[in-house]
């Protein structure tokens, strides 16, 4: 009978974070349609992270006496953690839906070594292979320098920062984990619009702005995946957070690397090479790997 009321209990916050992972793992096809329809890279990007704020910026307001007293703390996350999303967002329109994604995967490596460098964390023999396999799984999927492969661009540059920028955040988060939700969610988002237009201005492409009818058309495609499903999946994430094991959450959240393949295999025809293909299942052992032994961690997963 326990056991039966238990699977129960855990039934719907697996389901949150599952859908939840799976929104993610469809995150780059709003980007990639707005910039079909006209509007540059830089500039979907934009507005993918000023729509969610038409909500957040509400609640941080109503919620503003949870940020007085943990300001300076709460802005450096904002800082990284919004940072992180506006750089994979960059990453999904210049480079494959594929190395974008598994280049931010690479989390658990950034995380482990800031730990270790910065707060003097103890690492078991789970983590050091974790980052193992993350490194070589890497080199696979950026390094190799067969004629088949797709050079290195910007934008997998942009999807390591993306990772590298979400450990740090991961970090601080994992350090600060009595800041709300709703807080952090807010704040994340207001930097990941500030860093977006910082580097649609320092790129030069502030003076390409699409012109009016490329903003009618993009708008509604963009409130409407933010609206319903981006900003609920951000929420149900860390609902679920909170009532299921870091180990458990961390493995259902892989759900966003195999929807954001399979998607991106049927609507983007991306090819994935055999060397790539061990380069994914080399990261997504190595995220399993470093979730398995960390249940009595507080592990903050959600971008």
């Amino acid at each position: 009978m326990e056991d039966s009321l238990q699977a129960e209990n855990t039934a719907l916050p697996t389901l949150a974070v599952t859908l939840g992972a799976a929104i993610w793992g469809i995150y780059w096809w709003p980007l990639r349609y707005i910039e079909q329809l006209g509007m540059s890279g830089l500039w979907a990007v934009v507005l993918a992270s000023s729509v969610p704020l038409v909500i957040l910026l509400p609640l941080l307001v109503y919620f503003r006496n949870q940020s007085r007293n943990r300001l300076g703390t709460i802005l450096i996350i904002g800082l990284f953690s919004g940072s992180a999303v506006t750089f994979y967002s960059i990453g999904l329109i210049h480079t494959t839906v594929v190395r974008a994604t598994l280049l931010f995967y690479l989390t658990p490596i950034w995380s482990t070594l800031i730990g270790i460098s910065l707060l003097d964390e103890s690492v078991k023999w789970n983590r050091w292979m974790a980052i193992a396999l993350g490194l070589v799984g890497l080199y696979f999927i950026v390094g190799d320098s067969s004629s088949e492969s797709q050079p290195v661009n910007i934008g997998d540059w942009f999807g390591l920062a993306s990772g590298i920028c979400w450990g740090i955040a991961a970090v601080l988060i994992k350090r600060n984990p009595d800041i709300g939700v709703t807080v952090m969610v807010g704040w994340q988002h207001l930097f990941a619009f500030l860093v977006a237009l910082t580097c649609c201005v320092m790129l030069s492409d502030s003076t390409q702005i699409p012109a009016v009818d490329i903003w009618i058309d993009a708008i509604p495609v963009m409130m409407g995946y933010s609206w319903l499903g981006l900003v609920p999946s951000l929420f149900a994430i860390f609902w679920a957070s909170a009532r299921l094991f870091p180990g458990r959450v961390g493995i259902l959240m892989m759900t966003e690397v195999l929807v954001a393949m399979i998607s991106a295999a049927i609507l983007l025809d991306e090819s994935v090479l055999a060397l790539e293909w061990l380069g994914v299942i080399l990261i997504i052992s190595a995220g399993i790997l470093e979730v398995l032994g960390s249940d009595k961690a507080v592990v903050v997963v959600e971008r």
